[in-house]
């Protein structure tokens, strides 16, 4: 259950759906926006508003709000603004690992999502400024409140966070659906997954490992896995049932239970952070979930010092094509 590509995967089958085929407006024509002299073109406004339309909650806006989905998509473009001019104002570079990831998240996003972007004028360039934004963003806050920034935040402060806020374990996972269907097991095929997943719990809490054991019930039907893989999920994002964070917080490290749900049924090995296959990556996640209020506080004096000079005409045109394919 990889959290990344099913939420890539589910935003997919949301916008393939919005797809049409015609450009809404001309490159040739003038900027949407312009933030005291920086220009924001039409294709950077469509993308803010697609953020906006596809989940209006995470911006404490209603999509059927037009004035407030507009002036939160003229929002993010002034923020936009803000995050650039700050990221050159410290003097930063991003690193090859934040350029890696620029490709990486442009290269995925273009793939699913070409239809959809092209339709309302969208192109990769717009998605790349986009991320590349995004990677700024995030620089900005660990340099601010990194390990030997200005602000920092202690490593007691980051390590409680991610204690509260993050686990980690050891998953064996299996079906108790028919694939491809959500047609559910018989009981006698349940009782059998039930049955083999309690011996696997039973020899890993003996002392083996639970790569051993999954390799001795790789070929049965009922199995997800054919290795046991390392999981860190977020306590708000995540893609599994609503109290399996819970039930996971509350084991000792190196535990190990069955838990199941309607859909399927896991073995568990609960691990220390330290076990985190990518523990530096959920720790940059803490901090900026920790840092965000701080640091809109950082660029509110940047943001409320610009003079944005609205194109009404080319800023209903652009509304006119993204509201139209969520509609």
């Amino acid at each position: 259950m990889k959290k990344t590509m099913k939420c890539v995967v589910c935003l997919c089958l949301v916008l393939l759906t919005l797809c049409g085929c015609t450009m809404p407006w001309s490159k040739e024509e003038a900027p949407a926006l312009t933030v005291s002299g920086a220009e924001i073109g039409a294709d950077l406004y469509a993308y803010y508003l697609t953020l906006v339309l596809r989940t209006p909650e995470a911006y404490g806006v209603a999509a059927d709000d037009e004035d407030a989905v507009r002036e939160q998509a003229i929002r993010l473009c002034v923020d936009y603004a803000a995050v650039g001019s700050a990221f050159a104002s410290e003097g930063l570079r991003l690193s090859p690992e934040y350029k890696m990831q620029i490709a990486e998240n442009v290269s995925t996003k273009w793939s699913f999502y070409k239809k959809y972007y092209q339709s309302v004028g969208i192109e990769k360039q717009t998605v790349t400024k986009y991320e590349t934004n995004e990677a700024k963003r995030k620089a900005l806050i660990e340099h601010k409140y990194g390990e030997g920034g200005a602000q920092a935040v202690s490593k007691i402060e980051l390590d409680a966070y991610y204690a509260v806020n993050y686990v980690t374990f050891r998953s064996i996972n299996g079906y108790l659906t028919r694939s491809g269907t959500g047609e559910r097991l018989s009981e006698a095929e349940i009782r059998e997954a039930e049955k083999c997943f309690t011996e696997m719990c039973e020899r890993v809490l003996a002392g083996s490992s639970p790569d051993d054991v999954c390799k001795d019930y790789a070929d049965r039907s009922f199995m997800a896995s054919t290795e046991a893989e390392t999981v860190t999920i977020n306590r708000k994002i995540n893609n599994y049932p609503s109290e399996f964070f819970a039930s996971v917080q509350k084991m000792d490290e190196g535990a190990a239970r069955v838990i199941e749900t309607n859909d399927y049924i896991f073995l568990v090995v609960k691990q220390s952070a330290e076990s985190d296959e990518n523990l530096q990556s959920h720790k940059l996640s803490c901090l900026l979930e920790m840092c965000a209020e701080p640091f809109a506080a950082y660029l509110k004096p940047i943001t409320d010092g610009y003079s944005v000079h609205k194109d009404s005409v080319a800023l209903r045109e652009v509304y006119n094509a993204v509201e139209k394919k969520f509609s």
